[in-house]
């Protein structure tokens, strides 16, 4: 898998499978990047392969016959939580699978549009959804999970490479994210409020926010800028 930045356009390419020999499966993510007043972003700073593999949402590629021919990192992890193994596409949600592979079989007869959404009950009980997509093309599957609880997660890993976060300074972004006020914050970090407090004035400082709120805000609705 190779990725290109392109002016505010990430492209994915898959190579070397043998389903998909002689042929580039490009798929292209649009970003943004909200402006703020009176705040310069630090400049982007590189995130090792790994890092930035486990920080993606999780995405499968099947064919018709539920075969994985890719999945990051990401996906991987779901397996534990009974979502996808390492050569079939499996999940524990029954209903999930065949509502799946019905809308697979119509796209591939023709008699439905090449995306949809469905959603999904993890084992842990966890409910997310799954964004698939037909590439008609080469008659594979791409699906997405939206998992909003690791998608937040995501963005508190994001905010704090860009905005060069200590580990104790994301820690408490991470509490404060989850809705806890400085005096539970710094009973969960082992500090003292006052110590907190300070923590949280040098996110702001980093952040270019000024409220609890307006920091939450600004992390629920990151973009990292692709460069």
């Amino acid at each position: 898998m190779e990725t290109e930045a392109r002016t505010g356009t990430v492209s994915l390419r898959m190579r070397g499978d043998p389903w998909i020999a002689g042929m580039d499966v490009t798929m292209s993510f649009h970003v943004s990047v909200i402006g703020r007043a009176g705040f310069t972003p630090l400049p982007s700073r590189r995130v090792a392969p790994e890092v930035a593999d486990a920080v993606s949402k999780p995405v499968f590629v099947i064919d018709a016959g539920l075969n994985t021919r890719f999945s990051n990192r990401g996906a991987t992890a779901l397996a534990r939580n009974g979502l996808g193994d390492t050569d079939r596409f499996t999940a524990c949600d029954k209903d999930f699978m065949a509502r799946l592979q019905v809308w697979m079989k119509r796209c591939r007869g023709g008699s439905t549009v090449g995306e949809t959404r469905l959603p999904l009950a993890l084992r842990c009980g966890r409910q997310v959804a799954i964004d698939a997509v037909h590439l008609a093309g080469i008659d594979l599957f791409v699906l997405t999970v939206d998992d909003p609880e690791s998608a937040m997660e995501r963005n508190v890993a994001q905010v704090s490479e860009a905005c060069g976060l200590t580990p104790t300074e994301e820690r408490m972004l991470a509490l404060i994210v989850e809705g806890l006020d400085t005096i539970v914050a710094a009973k969960r970090l082992g500090i003292a409020p006052t110590t907190a407090r300070t923590h949280l004035q040098r996110l702001f400082t980093k952040t270019g926010t000024a409220r609890q709120s307006e920091l939450v805000r600004f992390v629920a609705t990151y973009v990292e800028d692709a460069r």
